[in-house]
């Protein structure tokens, strides 16, 4: 699957994604989808700075999966979005965001959308 197959998957999964980008483990941007009509709420240095800070958590983790397991996501939940991060494989990193205000369920689509 392209990244712009996964992304257009992930998005058509759930209506209530605001947004999603897939990057390598070096940060650097592959592809990103935005819901129509969604006003971002990082400017893109903000957005580039919170996307380093996701890979090398990511990174941390990976360090220690050998003994907590391997890590299936991570959700930060801030009082404006809910924000997932998921290792693709070894190589990659899908970020997406939704509204605080939506189910968890949402996360149970993105997985489906990604088999």
């Amino acid at each position: 699957m392209s990244v712009q197959e996964m992304l257009n998957s992930v998005m058509k999964s759930d209506s209530r994604i605001r947004y999603a980008t897939v990057c390598d483990m070096e940060g650097q941007v592959l592809g990103t989808e935005i819901q129509e009509g969604i006003k971002t709420l990082l400017n893109e240095d903000e957005h580039r700075e919170a996307l380093m800070y996701a890979v090398n958590a990511m990174k941390v983790r990976e360090k220690l999966s050998a003994k907590l397991g391997k890590n299936h996501y991570v959700l930060a939940v801030y009082d404006n979005l809910c924000r997932l991060t998921m290792p693709i494989g070894d190589k990659y990193m899908l970020l997406l965001t939704w509204s605080p205000e939506a189910s968890l369920d949402i996360i149970k689509n993105i997985r489906n959308a990604l088999k």
